[in-house]
């Protein structure tokens, strides 16, 4: 969407290279954004978990590419070809404020079963869609965000079971219906830390998180994606229950844990 940060007549954001040609300048976006992702989860930026901490890491990420990292668009934005419009730019600090607010109240999502944590998961990563805080690499800012909250809160997602244009269709889904889409697609996926390190599995697990979080657009059909993303929330209803060690939890006990955004 040409305004300000694109290049007059094109939808090539300005860079530090002058790369002009949409490919090519994609091509740089995946390299040099990829290995700071990859250095990311080596070494993880420490934060609150809020506006500050998602602005340093989008200013990490980007800094190879872009002399706008980590600062909030003063734009609008929408994703491609949805209609769907993001959150105004003059209300993007209070809408994060407030839901990081709430991250906040529920301890960050820690101590959780894996239904209570992959929901609240669901509810917070659908809502900083919905924020788009950035003119750009949101995506793989908020992917590197929410799996260092994740690995913080006792769990890793094992991405090589998610399709990535489906994730980023129930993203979608998110900013308008609701995140059942984006539960339906972790809570299968979750593995305890404490797992993942004793199958020696944990560094092969973070390293496929990247797999297939580009921002290429999907080819595939929506309906298509909503067939794929139905069959999903259909296994999540079949799956049972885990506590936060990742052991079967009792029938009919108390969750307790905190419905985020409710």
């Amino acid at each position: 969407m040409p305004d300000r940060y694109t290049y007059p007549g094109s939808d090539v954001l300005v860079n530090k290279f002058g790369v002009t040609g949409y490919d090519d300048w994609k091509d740089a976006e995946v390299d040099f954004i990829g290995a700071r992702m990859g250095a990311l989860r080596e070494h993880p930026i420490l934060g609150g978990y809020d506006l500050a901490h998602l602005q340093a890491i989008h200013a990490y990420l980007t800094q190879d590419m872009y002399s706008w990292g980590g600062e909030i668009r003063d734009t609008d934005t929408h994703p491609g070809g949805t209609g769907i419009a993001h959150c105004r730019p003059q209300f993007i600090v209070p809408e994060a404020e407030r839901i990081f607010g709430i991250l906040a109240g529920s301890n960050w999502l820690r101590a959780l079963d894996a239904d209570e944590f992959s929901e609240g998961l669901a509810w917070v990563w659908g809502e900083t869609t919905a924020i788009h805080p950035f003119r750009d690499v949101n995506t793989r800012s908020q992917h590197v965000f929410f799996n260092q909250l994740a690995r913080d809160a006792g769990w890793i997602i094992d991405w090589s079971q998610i399709p990535g244009d489906v994730f980023a269709h129930a993203r979608t889904l998110a900013i308008v219906q609701d995140p059942s889409g984006l539960d339906a697609l972790i809570r299968p996926s979750l593995v305890t830390v404490e797992d993942a390190e004793q199958h020696d599995r944990l560094m092969g697990l973070l390293q496929e998180h990247a797999q297939g979080f580009t921002t290429r657009k999907s080819t595939r059909d929506p309906a298509v994606l909503d067939r794929e993303l139905n069959a999903a929330r259909e296994r999540r209803r079949t799956l049972p229950p885990l506590d936060a060690f990742g052991h079967d939890a009792p029938p009919g006990g108390d969750r307790g844990g905190p419905s985020l955004g409710r």
